[in-house]
């Protein structure tokens, strides 16, 4: 992964995210919601963290970043990827039972834990918790991290103060 790759990832996630058919529904609270759905992005679907000023619908968002945690050497660093759920207090009861942020959580784990598009090998769940964005929306931030390439590059270039081949 390049620093740039960053733009790439977070495409390649909001499309993951648009596709996919059970996160659809529950993030529009709709049924019979077009799926892929292209009306998300940007409206409930962030590749950024977003928190609404003031919010008159009961809605359901998905918030989602990319940081780089450690670069434990010059091969390799460690990005990890922060998701964000929240939801408006009235839509947390599902008509099935259980809890939205939980369902939807789960959904997504599905969908990344242990998916190779992501980094180098796996992505691998390392936490979720709760957190309030604001009044009346309740939510969940997931973590997932992976190890990549670092300063991965097409050519490469000898310094030239260097010594060439003896």
């Amino acid at each position: 992964m390049n620093l740039e790759e960053f733009y790439d990832y977070k495409n390649l996630l909001m499309s993951d995210l648009c596709h996919n058919e059970a996160i659809v529904k529950m993030v529009t609270g709709n049924n019979d919601a077009s799926v892929p759905n292209h009306q998300l992005p940007y409206t409930q679907i962030f590749p950024y963290e977003f928190v609404p000023e003031t919010e008159n619908d009961a809605r359901t968002f998905i918030c989602f970043d990319v940081d780089i945690i450690s670069v434990p050497s010059k091969t390799y660093y460690v990005p990890v990827l922060y998701i964000w759920i929240f939801s408006h207090k009235s839509r947390m009861r599902l008509p099935e039972g259980g809890v939205l942020l939980d369902k939807l959580s789960a959904e997504i784990d599905k969908m990344l834990s242990g998916n190779r598009f992501y980094g180098l090998g796996q992505l691998k769940l390392n936490s979720v918790g709760r957190f309030a964005p604001t009044t009346d929306f309740l939510g969940r931030a997931m973590t997932y991290t992976a190890l990549d390439f670092n300063n991965m590059s097409a050519v490469r270039n000898t310094p030239s103060n260097r010594k060439r081949g003896l």
